[in-house]
């Protein structure tokens, strides 16, 4: 019953982002949450606490505004205290020369009570940097601004 609640929050979260309100994202992260996106672009690197997460979602929210994700699956396991989730997806956008754009990709949540501990998002780190210059070659610089938090190749466990 734990994991299907999980799972159904999960949704829920990603339909948040698709509905461009990620301030809902925000709120569900711990005080020192650690966000990580792999890659060396504009949205990679490490974050550490909920300023630089939030900074990370108002640049993503900035820099790809019609961000869209399908889900194509998702496991749990874990106990309340200790959750790990995994989410596949595929997600879609455009540039604003109306060009699409698709990725794959996966994020691996760690929860404690409903609560998200880490985001770990991994995707096709060449779709994702040559999107973003595109983006910056057609006026959103912040698509080639330097990674918010740590730059990072690697994902700390």
């Amino acid at each position: 019953m734990y994991h299907t609640i999980v799972k159904q929050k999960l949704r829920s979260s990603f339909a948040q982002v698709n509905a461009g309100n990620l301030d809902a994202i925000v709120a569900q992260f711990t005080p020192d949450a650690e966000h990580w996106f792999s890659g060396d672009h504009a949205l990679s690197g490490r974050r550490q606490g909920s300023a630089q997460i939030q900074q990370w979602y108002d640049r993503l929210g900035r820099v790809l505004p019609d961000l869209r994700f399908e889900i194509t699956g998702i496991s749990v396991s874990g106990l309340p205290n200790d959750t790990v989730a995994m989410v596949e997806w595929i997600d879609h956008f455009t540039d604003p020369a109306g060009a699409a754009y698709t990725n794959q990709g996966v994020h691996v949540v760690r929860l404690a009570w409903g609560k998200i501990r880490s985001l770990h998002i991994f995707c096709d780190t060449q779709v994702i940097t040559a999107a973003l210059g595109h983006l910056a070659e057609q006026g959103r610089e912040e698509a080639a601004a330097e990674p918010i938090g740590t730059p990072t190749a690697f994902a700390t466990v």
